[in-house]
């Protein structure tokens, strides 16, 4: 399955859509691959012509794009870096993109009671996840761990005018379980406006779809096993719904003595679980998928509605 920034899943061949043929229209297959938000992101298009299809996929693009810009972690123009640079100081002037995720992983942070914190950056870059991987880490101490914890808890995060405020110096956000799913939940929604019949994409292992192929056989995923890195043999049927994996076995990180371990980290404790090779969830709204992926592997209960959750 998958860890952020890997691709973990197989589609089946796509049929063409069968009322735009009733229709006489001739339907072409359009595929790109855009590197978008650090991480690979793969179109698949059917559309009347060559020119609508990449068309939408450029209309994709560019949401992808605009997100990245507004929810970066690793931009320091983005608004959640201005966010963090303003902890403790002054609210920042945010976008409704950025609102949206951030409201919403407060909402998340409430239903879970915690498991899932946007405000645990701090801990992250302690951990080494800010830095290069292949750098040897010095792991943090119990101490250094309980002198961050000033640091995190989504309390701290107020959301009010249009603008956001982190109310003690030295936080910082961490939307990585969020921002992917918001930009898929966009791009599927922008690529609706555009002459297409249907359409796939597959953003760094995260899916979403829409549209129904021809003899009512619906978008469906090969998932692969996350140790043996084989597919599956059941396929899962999408259904116009959102899958989202999360797993602490590709995002790694390690010391001078050989240990590693993975980038999924509980806020109570400050340090990395691995409690199951992977967590994959369906839902119609990829953000959620992504967020509950996350949530379901730090020890999270599920409690929202249309959750499907698969684990390994």
């Amino acid at each position: 399955m998958m860890a952020f920034g890997t691709a973990t899943l197989l589609t089946t061949p796509l049929p063409l859509f069968g009322r735009w043929r009733d229709r006489g229209v001739d339907l072409v297959r359009v595929r790109r691959q855009s590197l978008l938000m650090g991480s690979v992101a793969s179109f698949d298009v059917v559309a009347a012509t060559e020119r609508d299809g990449y068309a939408a996929i450029e209309g994709a693009v560019r949401i992808f794009r605009k997100v990245d810009a507004r929810l970066s972690m690793y931009r320091a123009d983005s608004e959640v870096a201005a966010v963090a640079r303003h902890a403790g100081k002054t609210p920042v002037t945010i976008t409704v993109d950025t609102e949206t995720v951030l409201r919403y992983a407060r909402e998340m942070s409430n239903q879970t009671g915690g498991r899932f914190d946007i405000t645990i950056e701090p801990i992250m870059r302690r951990w080494g996840f800010r830095q290069d991987p292949d750098r040897t880490i010095v792991q943090p101490s119990e101490k250094a761990l309980r002198e961050l914890e000033h640091r995190i808890g989504y309390e701290h995060l107020h959301l009010e005018n249009g603008q956001a405020y982190l109310n003690r110096p030295g936080m910082a956000l961490d939307v990585g379980g969020l921002a992917g799913g918001y930009a898929l939940d966009r791009a599927i929604e922008a690529m609706k406006q555009f002459s297409v019949a249907a359409a796939f994409i597959n953003f760094s292992g995260d899916v979403h779809s829409f549209g129904v192929p021809v003899d009512g056989v619906p978008w469906s995923v090969r998932l692969l096993d996350p140790v043996t890195r084989q597919p599956l043999s059941d396929e899962i049927v999408l259904g116009g719904r959102a899958l989202s994996t999360s797993g602490a076995y590709e995002n790694r990180r390690h010391d001078d003595a050989g240990r590693s371990w993975g980038h999924l980290i509980a806020p109570d404790s400050g340090r990395p679980v691995a409690p199951f090779d992977s967590v994959t969830v369906l839902h119609s709204s990829a953000m959620i998928a992504d967020a509950w992926s996350t949530a379901a592997f730090v020890g999270a209960r599920p409690v929202e509605p249309g959750l499907d959750f698969i684990t390994m």
